[in-house]
């Protein structure tokens, strides 16, 4: 669930609860792609269980604005954080060979 409100000045706020990450966009059709980028970016961690909105609506800190579900891909971090570097010691080959 993404909670999203109109700011100042025109620019969208969205919120994404679940992972305590928000954006700022000029519209609205460019919150999905700010969103995920965001994820990319900034969230490590590991992916929370999504709650239902009736968990959210009553929360002083979503007041106003309005809830949208988007499919945003959280598969990335889940492999993200799977995913270990493995270091393969190589050894020096002579120069003069």
């Amino acid at each position: 669930m993404t909670h999203v409100r109109s700011e100042a000045q025109g620019r969208i706020h969205a919120t994404l609860p679940d992972f305590n990450l928000y954006v700022f966009a000029q519209a609205i059709r460019d919150v999905p792609e700010q969103l995920q980028k965001a994820l990319a970016e900034q969230y490590r961690g590991p992916v929370p269980e999504s709650l239902d909105i009736e968990d959210w609506q009553d929360d002083a800190s979503y007041r106003g604005g309005w809830w949208l579900w988007l499919n945003l891909d959280v598969d990335a971090l889940t492999s993200r954080s799977r995913r270990r570097r493995k270091l393969k010691s190589v050894p020096v080959q002579d120069a003069t060979s």
